[in-house]
């Protein structure tokens, strides 16, 4: 109990000032937010700049005049209360955007996760049992190119090459426009074609760092006196693999999926704008482009407060799986 009350302490004051870090970041950005739907409204209205951008002040909320002191407060509030903010770009709030957009980048990037992690660790785990011989340099050489290539990189060959070139892959969306949104096979085979891209994109460098780690981990655990005082009593390669060497090699790589969640919720932004698909990833970038500073605002928050709250989740599933963390 004490651990788990000495975490959300932790995560609390890391929320608190990452969410400070994230509102000076975009107030010390030049320009007014309100600029953009301004000059959108002057254009629908037929009416001033100067006038359109009070009407523009008022429809975000937004006060040029206010203490920037006052202007935190208000932001967490409104955090607090779940009230991301308001897209000057898209016209709506962020929180709308973040309903449509987030289940799209969940589907993709679980997926990612979960099958980075497994085929890293147990890639990771044979290399490191084959020490010395081709398949240990093979996986080894294979996963440091693939670690070195960026994903966005990656993303730009599997679009030529999937969806240019062999026409294998579509060029973007989440589905065929022509295609009812529906729970029945042909809908979901579409979704899963559609995602294909920025799955695979997404989960090979994943897998590279995360086999590269656990080839380290196992090959330090390999040379352990407990190791070895198995091998003494006979017991198999298989059990010795297994119940000795990936169970403790895995215990630390825990904490990476951390990371990997983190991405779920803006990492691979670039994959998703060259995909065209539409997750937390394509808005950020639409956001940036745009200089759209409340869903800059709304979405660098969300990511924060996910972040956090996925390194707090995954803290627990250590302490469960490990006793030496049960023991403290």
């Amino acid at each position: 109990m004490k651990y788990i009350l000495n975490r959300l302490i932790q995560v609390f004051i890391m929320t608190f000032l990452a969410l400070t870090v994230v509102f000076f970041i975009v107030q010390s950005m030049p320009g007014d937010p309100a600029f953009g739907l301004a000059v959108s409204i002057a254009q629908t209205r037929n009416m001033s700049l100067e006038k359109a951008l009070e009407i523009a002040h008022n429809i975000i909320g937004y006060n040029p005049k206010e203490p920037i002191i006052l202007k935190y407060i208000k932001f967490l509030k409104n955090i607090f209360v779940g009230n991301f903010g308001y897209s000057t770009y898209f016209k709506t709030s962020v929180n709308e955007i973040i309903g449509k957009a987030l289940p799209w980048t969940l589907f993709v990037i679980s997926l990612a996760t979960a099958f980075g992690f497994f085929a890293g660790t147990t890639l990771g785990a044979l290399s490191a049992q084959k020490r010395g011989t081709f398949i240990d340099t093979f996986i080894a050489t294979l996963f440091s190119i693939i670690q070195a290539i960026p994903a966005f990189v990656l993303a730009v060959f599997i679009l030529f090459i999937g969806a240019v070139r062999l026409r294998l892959l579509p060029l973007g969306g989440a589905y065929p426009v022509e295609m009812t949104p529906g729970f029945y096979p042909g809908f979901i085979l579409a979704l899963i074609h559609h995602a294909l891209g920025p799955l695979i994109a997404t989960s090979i460098p994943q897998m590279a760092s995360w086999g590269l780690a656990m080839r380290g981990n196992c090959s330090n655990i390999i040379e352990e006196d407990f190791v070895r005082f198995a091998k003494i009593r006979g017991l198999s390669d298989s059990v010795i693999s297994q119940k000795y060497i990936r169970k403790n090699a895995i215990l630390p790589l825990v904490a990476s999926l951390a990371i990997g969640i983190g991405y779920m919720l803006g990492g691979h932004t670039l994959v998703e704008v060259i995909f065209n698909y539409p997750g937390i990833g394509y808005y950020f970038g639409q956001a940036i482009s745009a200089r759209d500073f409340g869903l800059l605002t709304g979405l660098f928050s969300l990511i924060v407060i996910g972040v956090v709250f996925a390194t707090f989740i995954t803290e627990l599933l250590y302490a469960i799986i490990d006793p030496r963390v049960k023991a403290q």
